[in-house]
C-alpha cells in the first residue's frame, strides 16, 4: 500500500513538546494528529509589518493554555517571554499588478563563503552563498519557511513501510549553463553525498553513523524518482530541504571545480565573487517556476565590522541583513536606528539553531573526564546571569527543548542548573563548591579554551564565561582566540581541550539532531566533535532516527535525555536570537523567525523591490 504525501508536508514533523534539559513527569503523550490532506494549500507570502513605533518594545505573547498536539510546526508551542521588537510577519494576499519586477537587492554577509557546496561545509557563509543558486527536491516554504513543499519534486509519496520515497519532478528543468536536469541527476547527487570523499564521510543527510542509509536510487524516466533506504529514517525529507542537499548536473559537476564554480538550477546564477569584498547574482532567465523571480539580482556585500554595516544599512547602501549575517545587530542598537527612521524598516528576533555551551574534549584527560567537575560546571552557571550580559540572548530562551530552544521556563527551573538567580541559585553554587572539591579540585583549576574570533565569541560569550568560571568555581581558561578557519581545523584535529561557543546545530527539528552532537564517539568529525561515547546513549539515538512513532519517539527522548543529565557530555548554556532588519521598500521578504539559518529564507525567488 502507498500513503499519499502530497505536495506539503510540516517540515518540523517531530517538535517534541518536552524540554531537552527538563522533561515533565508523568505527561500522558498526546495523539498524534493526522496526515494533512494530500492537496492542502501552502500558507500565503508573508510580508514583515513595521510597528508603529518601532523603537517600542510590544506586549509579550500570550502563552498557549496548552500544549499542541504532536507533531506540529516550530513556533506553534510557546514564545519567548521577553518583549522583543518587531511583529511577526502577517500574512497578506498580493494581487499580480502590486508586484514590482526588476532591481537589485544589495545584502551584506560577515565573510565570503570558502566555497559554494553546503556538502563539504554547511557553514552559515556557505548557506547564504548557495541558496539561490541552487533547488533541492523539497524545500521550506514561505511565508516563515517551517514546512516542506515542492521544489523540484511537485510531489512524492511515501511507501507504508516508512522506507521507499517516490518524488514526481518537475518536468523540462534546465540548468544554468541551459542543459536539462532530470531525475538521473537527482541520482548522481544522492549517490554522491552518500559516497566517502577526501572532503567528507557520507553526508549525514544520507547516513547515520557514517553509513549510508540509500539502498538504491532508480530512475524509470526524466521526471521519476525512486529511493529506497535501508531503515526507515525520520530525518529524511528534512534534510533533503536543506541547501547541503543542493541538486547538481552531472554533466556540469566536477569535485573540486564544483567547490568555486557552482552550477545549479536556482532563481539566480553567481556573475562573479570578488572574495572578501562582493558576490553578484543575476536571474535565471530560464528559471522552471514561471515568472520567477522577480528581482534582476543580488548583489552581497562583505562587511565585517558592525558598524560599518550599520553605516551601509543607514544610508540604503545595504537594503537587508538576513539572519545568518546579522552578527552584532541587536536590539538596542537597531531601536536607536529604528528611532531615526519611524516607521520605515523592520526588526526582530529570529531564532538561532547553534546551540551556545561549554564543551570539553573527551579525548583528552583533564578535570572534566569526573563527572563531578561536569556537573558543578552545570550548577555553578547562571543562566540569568549570562542572558543579561549577552546582547543575542533572549531571556527565556533557557536551553534547549525537543530541538529549538522554545520551551516554559518553569518546568526547567525544577531541573538541576536551572534554578532563577537568587537564593535557589546560591544553593546550587553550594553544591557545585562542593562537587568540584570533592573531585579534587577545592581551589579550582587552570585550562586554556578554543575561542572564535568572531564578535560574539570574542567579546562577548567567551570572556564572561571565562569571568564566571573564575568567579564562582577558580575555574581559570586561557582564552585561545582563532580566526575561524584555524578554529574550524583545532576543532577538527582534535587539538583542543575546553571550548566556549557553538554546541551543536539544531539542524532541522526533530531530537535526534541535536543529540547527534554528543553521538557514536565523533566517527562523524562534522557532528561530534568532543569524541564523546556512551553505547547506551548512541542505541537510544539509532532507535529515535527510524521510528515514525510520536509516543515511541517521545519515550526514547525522556530516556536520551535523563542519560545526557546524568552524564553532561558538555553544559548547554542557551539558543541565541539573531536580528535581521530590513528597508520597508522590500517586499515579500521572507520571515526568518523560526526558520534556521539553513532554511531557504535566503533564496529570494518571490521577493521585489518596491521604491
Amino acid at each position: 500500500m502507498i500513503h499519499s504525501i502530497g505536495k506539503w508536508i510540516p517540515l518540523f514533523v517531530l517538535m517534541v513538546a518536552v524540554s531537552a534539559l527538563g522533561i515533565a513527569c508523568g505527561a500522558a503523550p498526546q495523539d498524534a494528529p493526522q496526515q494533512p490532506a494530500a492537496q492542502q494549500q501552502p500558507a500565503a507570502a508573508a510580508q514583515p509589518v513595521a510597528a508603529e513605533n518601532p523603537a517600542a518594545q510590544p506586549a509579550a505573547p500570550e502563552k498557549p493554555e496548552a500544549r499542541p498536539s504532536l507533531p506540529i510546526k516550530l513556533g506553534e508551542g510557546g514564545a519567548v517571554s521577553t518583549p522583543v521588537p518587531g511583529a511577526k510577519p502577517a500574512a497578506v494576499t498580493v494581487s499580480a499588478d502590486a508586484i514590482k519586477r526588476g532591481g537589485i537587492l544589495n545584502q551584506s554577509h560577515r565573510r565570503s563563503p570558502l566555497h559554494f557546496r553546503m556538502d563539504v561545509d554547511a557553514a552559515t557563509d556557505q548557506a547564504s552563498a548557495v541558496h539561490p543558486i541552487f533547488n533541492q527536491l523539497v524545500a521550506p516554504l514561505p511565508p516563515d519557511f517551517t514546512t516542506i513543499g515542492p521544489d523540484l519534486a511537485e510531489s512524492w509519496e511515501v511507501s507504508e513501510d516508512g522506507r521507499t520515497f517516490t518524488f514526481n519532478l518537475a518536468p523540462n528543468i534546465v540548468n544554468h549553463k541551459g542543459n536539462p536536469w532530470t531525475s538521473s541527476d537527482a541520482k548522481f547527487t544522492l549517490e554522491t553525498m552518500a559516497t566517502e570523499t577526501e572532503n567528507r564521510p557520507p553526508h549525514l543527510s544520507v547516513s547515520v553513523a557514517g553509513v549510508s542509509t540509500l539502498e538504491s536510487v532508480k530512475t524509470p524516466n526524466d521526471t521519476t524518482l525512486v529511493v529506497r533506504l535501508t531503515q526507515q529514517d525520520g530525518l529524511f525529507l528534512s534534510n533533503l530541504s536543506i541547501g547541503w542537499s543542493s541538486m547538481h548536473t552531472e554533466a556540469d559537476y566536477d569535485e573540486v571545480d564544483s567547490l568555486d564554480n557552482p552550477v545549479g538550477t536556482g532563481p539566480f546564477f553567481l556573475e562573479s565573487h570578488l572574495v572578501g569584498e562582493k558576490l553578484e547574482y543575476r536571474a535565471n532567465p530560464n528559471y522552471f517556476k514561471e515568472g520567477l523571480p522577480y528581482l534582476d539580482g543580488i548583489d552581497t556585500f562583505i562587511i565585517r565590522d558592525v558598524a560599518a554595516k550599520l553605516a551601509a544599512f543607514e544610508a540604503q547602501r545595504i537594503d537587508v541583513v538576513m539572519m545568518g549575517s546579522s552578527h552584532g545587530l541587536h536590539a538596542d542598537n537597531l531601536a536607536a536606528l529604528a528611532k531615526r527612521h519611524p516607521g520605515e524598516l523592520t526588526f526582530y528576533a529570529g531564532q538561532h539553531t547553534t546551540l551556545r555551551g561549554v564543551r570539553w574534549n573527551w579525548r583528552e584527560e583533564g578535570p572534566w573526564q569526573d563527572v563531578r567537575v561536569r556537573r558543578a560546571i552545570h550548577l555553578a552557571l547562571d543562566r540569568d546571569e549570562i542572558c543579561d550580559a549577552i546582547p543575542s540572548c533572549i531571556v527565556g530562551d533557557w536551553g534547549p527543548s525537543g530541538v529549538f530552544g522554545i520551551t516554559d521556563r518553569t518546568e526547567l527551573e525544577a531541573k538541576p542548573g536551572y534554578a532563577k538567580t537568587g537564593p535557589a541559585k546560591d544553593a546550587e553554587l553550594a553544591e557545585a563548591k562542593k562537587l568540584l572539591t570533592d573531585a579534587g579540585f577545592p581551589d579550582g583549576f587552570e585550562v586554556k579554551s578554543l575561542c572564535r574570533d568572531t564578535s560574539e565569541y570574542r567579546d562577548h560569550l567567551c570572556p564572561l564565561m571565562e569571568f564566571l568560571l573564575r568567579d564562582k568555581l577558580n575555574i581559570r581558561l586561557e582564552l585561545d582566540v582563532q580566526e575561524t578557519g584555524a578554529y574550524t581545523e583545532k576543532l577538527d584535529t582534535g587539538d583542543w581541550l575546553v571550548m566556549t561557543g557553538a554546541s551543536g546545530n539544531a539542524r532541522v527539528d526533530h531530537p535526534f539532531d541535536w543529540l547527534d552532537h554528543a553521538a557514536f564517539c565523533g566517527e562523524d568529525p562534522a557532528v561530534n566533535e568532543t569524541g564523546y561515547c556512551n553505547e547506551e546513549f548512541d542505541e537510544l539515538l539509532r532507535k529515535m532516527r527510524v521510528t515514525s512513532d510520536v509516543p515511541e519517539l517521545i519515550a526514547l527522548h525522556v530516556q536520551a535525555i535523563d542519560l545526557f543529565n546524568t552524564e553532561i557530555p558538555y553544559v548547554p548554556l542557551f539558543w541565541p536570537a539573531r536580528w535581521p532588519v530590513a528597508w520597508n521598500y522590500i517586499k515579500n521578504l521572507p520571515d526568518e523567525h523560526f526558520s534556521g539559518q539553513y532554511s531557504q529564507a535566503r533564496r529570494f525567488e518571490e521577493t521585489w523591490l518596491d521604491r
